[in-house]
């Protein structure tokens, strides 16, 4: 189900070591910032998260990639997508507790998704609730919950040009976004990338950092288990900047956007996998409190300065933005 958009301001887990490391790095995003800023832990705690790290599903493949200088090139040609919303609001998601769907999580029996920077790609088994033999929902609030907040005078601007095909070196990939909105005190933020693309995943595959026609997040593991299973006909990575009212307040920040299948359900709650809707599609801004380290191979918290105030006084630490009054062209060749 499509949503109108106000157009005003009103808005049992595994056995031996293995049990110990997972259920003890419950690492999520907070309302107030990360959990998991550098420093606020112990040198236990780091550990545990590190071998988690280690964990993540699609690190052999990146290695084989990530030197390559000629990677192979899309077939059929570069795909070149645009996407625009020149009127109408937007949904900001708010901090809140994600709840857990079995088919991507399974059960603590047998649990499933979480290896890797917790939040970012896995879940840690002791991030997860537990009720009747069943995960619940997180502990702690993420990006990816079921509150949200509507704010007017949303504009998205996105050309982006797939051409190189997997993870490398380097890539012919390219990306121009910029996208905007207002809340009710009339201030503008505005999200801007990327003159950097990523040419390869640090903990997933970005296939040259612009990626056409292809299963993401969910049970796939390229990207976030929080988000679910959904279709992108594009979705890009790469660094970029955070603004209020003009001004630059983080940067650079890594930038994540798509469009997908649509994924909320009629009350706008996020939905399980079962409940994708393929017959519709919305776009996603997402500027994760997370600061890719390449050379390690790993993600860290590091909340982003968004400017926008919440009501317990603390600042909202991501930017999770969806659009969906939207016009879309493509063009092969």
């Amino acid at each position: 189900m499509t949503h109108p958009i106000p157009q005003t301001g009103t808005p049992r887990p595994l056995l031996g070591t293995a049990t110990a490391i997972l259920t003890a790095a419950a690492l999520t995003f907070g309302a107030g910032g990360p959990a998991a800023a550098e420093g606020g832990e112990s040198a236990e705690k780091q550990k545990k998260i590190q071998h988690l790290q280690s964990m993540a599903p699609y690190r052999g493949y990146l290695e084989a990639h990530q030197e390559t200088q000629s990677p192979r090139q899309l077939l059929g040609g570069p795909l070149k997508v645009e996407v625009h919303q020149n009127e109408g609001g937007v949904f900001v998601a708010l901090p809140s507790k994600r709840r857990l769907d079995p088919d991507v999580f399974g059960h603590p029996g047998m649990p499933r998704a979480f290896a890797g920077t917790p939040g970012i790609n896995g879940v840690p088994l002791g991030a997860r609730g537990e009720d009747g033999g069943q995960y619940t929902r997180m502990k702690k609030p993420t990006p990816f919950g079921d509150k949200f907040t509507p704010m007017a005078g949303g504009r998205l601007s996105l050309v982006a040009t797939d051409r190189t095909a997997t993870d490398a070196g380097t890539t012919r990939d390219e990306v121009r976004f910029e996208a905007s909105w207002q809340d009710a005190d009339g201030n503008t933020y505005t999200v801007r990338c990327c003159a950097k693309v990523a040419a390869h995943g640090v903990e997933f595959p970005t296939f040259g950092g612009v990626v056409t026609n292809h299963i993401l997040h969910g049970s796939s593991r390229l990207g976030t288990a929080l988000m679910p299973t959904e279709f992108a006909y594009v979705a890009f990575w790469g660094m970029g900047e955070v603004r209020k009212n003009g001004e630059v307040l983080d940067k650079p920040r890594l930038i994540h956007g798509m469009l997908t299948e649509y994924v909320r359900t009629g009350d706008y709650k996020i939905g399980f996998d079962r409940q994708v809707d393929p017959t519709q599609v919305h776009f996603h801004l997402m500027v994760p409190p997370m600061e890719p380290r390449p050379k390690e191979g790993v993600f860290h918290h590091k909340a982003v300065n968004t400017g926008m105030g919440l009501p317990n006084g603390k600042t909202l630490p991501f930017w999770h933005v969806m659009f969906e009054n939207l016009r879309i062209e493509a063009d092969r060749g």
